[in-house]
């Protein structure tokens, strides 16, 4: 399944790479759950916070790929021409509101389960 290492690593590199320059916190200490994320990325207007929540969402989209590698096993495909990040947060944040119940579950999960929902296989 998902490596924790890898997931880690790329959650390391999104935070570190998005919070250089800057000495506000944006997540929240020791704090990985699904609603701690949706607060942060609820931030539309905050650059660093948008860019953390990318950076975040890409890294599960990338691990999530790295390990499946063959598409054909994939529970979910990001169409090649699709939506924008902007537009894929946005639809992440209405996913949420409308599934309050796994705010307490890792953000993780949460994207992987909002990506399943949002772009199935064809």
């Amino acid at each position: 399944m998902w490596n924790k290492r890898i997931i880690f690593a790329f959650g390391l590199v999104a935070l570190l790479g998005s919070s250089a320059g800057f000495a506000q916190k944006i997540v929240p200490e020791n704090d990985s759950s699904t609603a701690a994320l949706v607060e942060v990325c609820s931030k539309l207007d905050d650059v660093d916070a948008q860019n953390f929540c990318f950076g975040f969402g890409e890294g599960v989209y990338q691990s999530y790929v790295a390990n499946h590698p063959n598409p054909s096993q994939r529970q979910f495909c990001l169409p090649k021409n699709g939506d924008t990040r902007e537009e894929i947060l946005k639809s992440f944040l209405a996913w949420n509101k409308a599934n309050p119940k796994f705010n307490k579950d890792p953000a993780v999960k949460s994207i992987i389960r909002f990506f399943k929902a949002q772009y199935p296989c064809k």
